[in-house]
Order: C-alpha cells, then structure tokens, then sequence
C-alpha cells in the first residue's frame, strides 16, 4: 500500500522536487539497454537559421505524451481495479456473514435484504465473481432462507431479487443458482430480464445437467425460442452435439430406481428452432446427431404427448429447410455413404410417414422442368451439377433403407411405389394395375417396363430405384447428357462403396 501510494504522489507531483528533464537514447546494440542522459539546458535565445528562399518553416509539434502521463494512466488503472477487488471482497464478506445459520444464529429478512441490496450494487461482473465465490452449501442457505421461518421473502421481494440475478449473473452462476431451488421462479425471470447471449447459454447447460424431473424443465426451450437465431447458431456450433442431442432426449426416471423414459418435446422445438439456421453444415451435422442418438434410445419408452414420429418429421423439416444445400453436405462430407441417411429413412417407412420423403424427392428433382433442373452446372466449380448428385444420392439411400426393411419383392414394390406415388403418379402395386404417370419425362412405357423387370426378378431394387429416378428426354429415352457422371457417382457410392 505505501509503494502504491508513493507512485500516486509521484505521479500527482505532490512532495517531489520538479524533475530534471531526460531523453532517451537508443544504443547502437541492443544489448546495452537504454541510457537516461540530462538533457542539456537550452540556450537563453535562439536565432532561427536562414531557410533558403522559397521555403516555409515547418510548423511546431506539440510533443506526444510522457512517460509521467503514461504512468499516471497505468496507475489509475490498477485503481480501479484495486477499487473492484475491494468491493468484490467486501460484498463476499458481507453475504458470508448474512449467511451464517447455525442454533444460534438464522438468517432473518433483515440478512436476505442485506444480501439483496448488496448484490444490487454491484455490476454484472463483480456480482458473477461474488456468487461464484459462494459454495454450493451457502448457495443453499441463501435459497432455502428466502422461504425461511424467521422472516423470508414474500413473492413480489422474491421476484426483484430475482430480476436482479437474471441481470447480473453469468449463465454458469445461474446454472448453479437454479439447482438450489426456485427454479421456476429464476428461470422465469431469466427469460424476461438476462440477456441474451446469458439465456442461450444458460439453456445449453442446463440440457445437460437437469432431466424433465426437475421443476423448470420445460421452461428451458423457451430461453432458445426467444433469442436472435444468429446468436443460438453460433451458440449451437461451439457445443459438443452429440452432448446436446443426448440432453434434448429428456431421458429420465419417473421414479427412482425404475425405468428410463424420454420426453421429446425439447427436441422437438430445439429443431424447429434449428431449420431458421443459416449454416448448411451445421444443420447436417444436427440432423445426423439427433437421428442417431433418437435411434439409440429405441428401448426406451417416451412419455408425453411428442413422439419419436413427430422428432422424425422435424428432421425431415430440417433438410427441408435448404433442401439442396443440407443434402449436399450430407453428400460430400457428413454421411457421403447414406448410412444415416438410410436408417433415418427406414424409420420413417416404419412409421409410415412417406409424405416427407416424397416431398424431399420432389425438391431434389426440382420445380418445373427435371431435365433442366437436373442438367444446371451450379454454383461451385468443385461440386458440378448438385441436383443430379444430390439426387442419386437420395435414391441411393433410399433403396438401403427398403433393403433393410423388406426381403420380398412385392413389398418392396410396394415402398418404391410409395417413394414415387406423389412425385410422378407411379403406382405399381402387386395386383398388376397400370403404371400412371401423368407428366414428362418419365413416360409410362419406360416406367412399367422397369417395374415389370423388377417383378420378374430381372433386375434388383437398386437397378429399378436407378431406372426411375434417372431422368429422361421427352419422348422417352434415358438422358445421357450433363449432370448424368455426378449421378451416377452420387448412387455408387451409396450403394456400391460400403
């Protein structure tokens, strides 16, 4: 203390002699440090020297700041962080003490007004450092008390101390705060008052460390609907998904020690969330995490009245959402061989829930003319023609999850007819009706004979799939032009490269 406060004085020029001006010269090694020489006196008149005609003196520079004014401002500085650091532990000693529960000392309204005044005066960051000083004991104390016998808090004082948390505290010490106790009440609060950046966050740890037993469980999706979707995006991709997407499951025990259930509403309207995304990558790997971690909990029974039919149906929206940019991602980089795909796909033949993907068929085959949708170079020189690869490698994916379904060849008739009813009128069935399709380019001669190929076992599912979703020229025959590589290598992949 006395060091710092012979600096202040130095620097204020209180009880110090004028100094004695210096300059800094700069040796020609730099290995001989910095010599403080004193600056000769100036003379007591100086003549200007003669400038030649035509030429202005230079005007004056004002000199820049001085290694006084430097010091001054570094040593304010360390004031105003010693001045925090004082009211940081003075505001830490203060709660301590208001805390103190014992036989012979309970915390009264007296003390809760104290530590609420106490945290009201201090800024955000100094109030986030003073309750994570606090132990999760005293954190107890202080929760518990506000419903105390000797003089808790009434609604209306619970809730301005709470306003006064939710704008104060970091997610991580609202977190903590939340585990104590009244959380409905915080979290109620926090939705209202924190801002949000703090909401968002809070919401993502608390996937993580509360199941749907808690009480404020359901309130946490609401801190995600309500915030910016920029700020949730950026959020979402600096987390561990595959830890968010177990969270968002709401895996539970209804009772100790029975068994686990699931509450799917959270995911459900976490992906309603995530189809705003801006970020085709993200939104692949999302769909490939949460279809994953939804077909693991198979076992499990979900309770509620969101089920694992309609998560299955907000992930089909999640490709929707950019059809051709999603499916490209999960093309080229996140499931190039439509192993998830395919299981995602099987599920939703399962649960008979084909509207989705004949509507995504239909988006990847493109609105009006197929063949020019189809044969369109793109964008990116790298990836040539995407409609076409995107759409054999749907059709690819697609014929996997019909193999993992079904063995016989009229069933599986019957799912590549469902594939094919909406988009094109296809509708081969076992009994042998017409193939209708009512709009080029695929053409019903073209189309039955490769259905009556497949009938007669003369070529596979994944030749019959490839036969119908190749497009062709208007009067009939198969197209061979542009786009046509990127298909067939999309396909192969698919169901060749496993």
């Amino acid at each position: 203390m006395v060091l710092w406060t012979a600096i202040l004085l130095v620097s204020l020029g209180v009880g110090a002699s004028e100094p004695t001006s210096t300059t800094t010269t700069i040796p020609a090694s730099p290995a001989a440090g910095l010599a403080l020489k004193p600056m000769p006196p100036a003379p007591a008149e100086m003549v200007p020297p003669r400038l030649p005609p035509g030429r202005v003196a230079p005007t004056p520079v004002a000199p820049g700041p001085g290694a006084a004014s430097a010091l001054a401002a570094m040593v304010a500085g360390f004031a105003v962080l010693a001045s925090r650091a004082r009211r940081i532990s003075g505001a830490e000693q203060t709660i301590r003490e208001s805390l103190q529960d014992s036989l012979f000392s309970d915390v009264d309204h007296a003390d809760l007004t104290t530590i609420a005044q106490t945290v009201a005066g201090l800024d955000p960051g100094e109030a986030t450092a003073v309750v994570g000083s606090l132990s999760d004991d005293e954190l107890g104390v202080w929760i518990r008390e506000l419903d105390g016998w000797r003089g808790g808090f009434d609604p209306a004082e619970q809730a301005r101390l709470f306003t006064i948390l939710a704008g104060r505290l970091s997610s991580g010490q609202l977190a903590r705060l939340i585990t104590q106790g009244k959380s409905t009440e915080l979290m109620a609060a926090v939705g209202t008052r924190a801002p949000a950046a703090v909401r968002v966050q809070l919401a993502l740890l608390l996937w993580g460390d509360r199941d749907p037993s808690d009480r404020g469980w359901g309130q946490i999706i609401e801190l995600v609907e309500g915030a910016p979707g920029d700020l949730v995006e950026t959020a979402v991709a600096a987390e561990s998904l595959p830890t968010l997407a177990v969270g968002l499951l709401g895996i539970h025990q209804i009772q100790p020690g029975g068994a686990s259930r699931l509450r799917l509403d959270a995911m459900v309207r976490f992906l309603q969330v995530a189809a705003r995304f801006q970020d085709p990558h993200l939104k692949a790997q999302l769909f490939l995490t949460v279809s994953e971690q939804l077909r693991s909990s198979r076992r499990l029974h979900p309770v509620g009245r969101v089920t694992r039919e309609d998560v299955l149906g907000r992930l089909a929206g999640l490709l929707r959402s950019d059809t051709s940019a999603v499916v490209t991602q999960l093309n080229h980089a996140a499931d190039p061989h439509g192993n998830l795909l395919s299981q995602w796909m099987q599920d939703m033949i399962e649960a008979d829930r084909f509207d989705e993907l004949d509507v995504l068929f239909s988006d990847l085959i493109g609105p009006g003319d197929r063949l020019a949708f189809f044969s369109h170079p793109g964008l990116d020189p790298a990836r040539p023609y995407p409609n076409a690869a995107n759409l054999g490698y749907y059709t690819g994916a697609y014929s996997l999850a019909i193999d993992g379904i079904a063995d016989d060849a009229e069933e599986q008739i019957n799912l590549v007819a469902q594939l094919f009813a909406i988009v094109t009128g296809l509708v081969p069935d076992p009994g042998g009706s017409e193939v209708r399709l009512p709009f080029s380019p695929l053409v019903d001669v073209h189309a039955e004979a490769v259905v009556e190929g497949f009938r007669a076992q003369a070529t596979s599912l994944k030749q019959t799939l490839w036969g119908l979703a190749k497009p062709r020229t208007p009067d009939g025959l198969l197209w061979n032009g542009a786009g046509i590589a990127q298909f067939q290598d999309a396909w192969e992949e698919v169901v060749e490269v496993r």
